[in-house]
């Protein structure tokens, strides 16, 4: 018995609490509402890839000369007499030549990377405000759309 008396008493003091906060509550018409803008950056992310520079043909010594040996000992290998000195000419000078044009390098691949470029944009920010309170205006700033009224809460103090 005595729980229940204490449970209805808090619930009549909680409506009373919540009766005199709503009291506290009040409405403002609103006149005008102004969007306001920000600049933003926005990231803009591409793959880019790069070929590789054009690079001149430089002689492939190295590679001629291995060309040469190798093409001259094959070349003696055939024949016998004066057309074995003629096929060792022929295959150090063919040797020389394969081995010349031989590349020494790998060729290169295009470099690719992601870049990020920002662009100006604008942005939304929130409202700027006009609205009408007792016959008076003012100005504040909301994140959101007021609509036709605002929302106050309206505070009263005591000066001494």
């Amino acid at each position: 018995m005595k729980y229940s008396i204490l449970i209805i008493a808090l619930i009549f003091s909680g409506l009373s609490m919540a009766r005199n906060y709503n009291d506290n509550i009040a409405y403002g018409k609103v006149i005008d509402v102004r969007p306001v803008y920000e600049r933003v950056s926005v990231p803009e992310r591409q793959r880019v890839c790069e070929r590789p520079r054009y690079r001149e043909k430089r002689a492939n010594t190295g590679g001629a000369i291995l060309g040469g040996i190798i093409g001259g000992v094959l070349g003696s290998q055939i024949g016998s007499g004066s057309g074995r000195d003629a096929a060792t000419a022929v295959g150090v000078i063919a040797g020389a030549s394969v081995g010349a044009n031989h590349p020494s390098h790998r060729q290169q691949r295009p470099r690719c990377y992601t870049d990020v470029r920002y662009r100006q944009d604008r942005q939304l920010s929130g409202y700027d405000v006009t609205y009408e309170y007792q016959g008076q205006w003012y100005d504040t700033f909301m994140t959101r759309h007021p609509g036709d009224r605002v929302r106050l809460a309206v505070d009263v103090q005591v000066i001494e």
